[in-house]
């Protein structure tokens, strides 16, 4: 393995602008704020281009592109990245990654169903080099393994590239439409009661249920990014660029993480708006942290994520090390809890990422039939929402989040989504609020450059 050395830049997004010029490149942006109290869930930043494989879906099966080479499969995705991810393993070291699979995977990607899909159920590169950033210590370093014979080749170019941060030109953004949403109040209210009389027949304790927004749009999405960043302050924010579609993630959930085989998982599940007036905005959060509904449907996705991390975990091995934990961002109070376990020496990361997935933090639970009811309920598929971006380290470490406040782009149009679980005590009224209120930030964003423009 090879490590090399460069100056540390606080504003990470200066490194992504060196090399988002090369193939499909990747931005794993943990957002860190200097000024706020320090945190291992915001500590690292992951940048990476040029995949010399490249893995994606369409409606019938995977395609694989490698230099020389391009073949389809029916295999399942995700077991042809574990493939990869096997050949090129290498032992545990304390980087996060040292190259490997990046991307992500839509909420349909265990789908069987052909339907209408904007983007492939997933996406990922196989990448033999990548950009560490370690806000902690405050460096920064590239690192290879050498798996791909043209790293050593390309290497002097991206420390230069790296090593020295120039000012690139910035580029244009435009809105050219108002936000187009496909659940009006009166609609959502219908699908409420639908949901009302599944929860009362004891289908299911909790359901998710969400609704999609589309805006047209032209120009850079990067600069779209870099404001929605500033804006958001999320820990599990990224932007991936795969040349005709991008992924703006501005996820504030962790999924799974594995380290050393150690698992933690971080659902969140209970939602407050924060507000301008700072003696409100407490009053607020300890409304949050005190209530029953919010804990009761926190408790119930962290019953059913036990359960989910069991099937990789060892026995007795699975502990809830926070429960109920207030965090803050910009627009909104969180409940997050913590579940942590040990991977069983027999499971990988891989098979408890596709077991655990989607999470059941955006399902509902029990997770099958929420997701059979969230099926014949939403008009639209979910694609990015609730799916995950996600890297596989070849030091068999991996990361990933669940893909909330996120949004994507296809050719002009922008599309975002949002969404809540919804049981027994839920009103309404207020759960139609809160999925608002949790789309705050991409709004004022797109309000920017509306604003801009004028």
């Amino acid at each position: 393995m090879l490590i090399k050395k460069i100056p540390y830049n606080l504003d990470t997004t200066a490194y992504y602008e060196q090399i988002r010029h090369l193939d499909w490149p990747v931005f794993f942006d943990s957002c860190y704020q200097a000024d706020r109290k320090k945190s291992p869930y915001a500590r690292y930043d992951i940048i990476s281009a040029d995949p010399f494989i490249k893995i994606y879906s369409d409606s019938n099966h995977i395609n694989i592109h490698e230099k020389n080479k391009s073949f389809t499969s029916e295999e399942d995705g995700l077991k042809i990245v574990e493939e990869y991810i096997n050949q090129y393993s290498k032992p545990h070291s304390e980087i996060p990654f040292i190259g490997g699979a990046m991307g992500y995977c839509s909420y349909e990607m265990k789908s069987r169903v052909k339907s209408n899909l904007v983007l492939p159920k997933l996406s990922m590169g196989i990448y033999d080099w990548a950009l560490i950033i370690d806000h902690f210590l405050q460096e920064a370093y590239l690192v290879t393994t050498n798996a791909d014979k043209d790293t050593s080749t390309n290497w002097p170019t991206y420390i230069e590239l790296l090593s020295t941060l120039k000012i690139n030109k910035r580029g244009d953004f435009n809105i050219k439409s108002d936000i187009d949403d496909n659940l009006s109040f009166e609609a959502y209210r219908k699908k409420f009661m639908s949901v009302m009389e599944y929860l009362k027949e004891g289908d299911c304790y909790q359901i998710n249920l969400s609704k999609q927004y589309k805006v047209l749009v032209d120009g850079d999405s990067w600069q779209f990014y870099k404001v929605f960043r500033n804006l958001n302050k999320s820990r599990y924010m990224a932007f991936l660029d795969f040349s005709d579609f991008e992924i703006l993630s501005g996820s504030p959930e962790r999924f799974i993480e594995v380290r050393d085989d150690d698992v933690v998982t971080r659902p969140i599940k209970g939602t407050k708006a924060r507000n301008k007036d700072p003696q409100q905005d407490q009053i607020n959060a300890e409304a949050l942290k005190k209530s029953i509904k919010d804990q009761s449907e926190n408790l119930m996705i962290v019953d059913l994520l036990r359960n989910d991390l069991s099937k990789n975990c060892d026995i007795g091995s699975i502990k809830v090390s926070e429960l109920f934990e207030l965090e803050s961002y910009p627009n909104v109070h969180h409940l997050v809890s913590t579940i942590k376990g040990k991977l069983k020496t027999e499971s990988s990361m891989i098979k408890l990422f596709s077991d655990s997935f989607p999470g059941g933090s955006i399902t509902g639970a029990p997770k099958i039939r929420a997701m059979e009811i969230i099926k014949e309920l939403e008009d639209h598929n979910r694609e990015l929402y609730c799916g995950s971006v996600v890297y596989f380290s070849f030091n068999r470490s991996m990361d990933s989040n669940i893909a909330i406040r996120s949004l994507f782009r296809k050719k002009d149009e922008l599309y975002f989504y949002s969404g809540g679980a919804l049981t027994i005590a839920s009103n309404d009224l207020d759960e139609y609020q809160e999925i608002e209120d949790k789309v705050r930030n991409i709004k004022k964003t797109i309000n920017f450059f509306k604003g801009a423009q004028n």
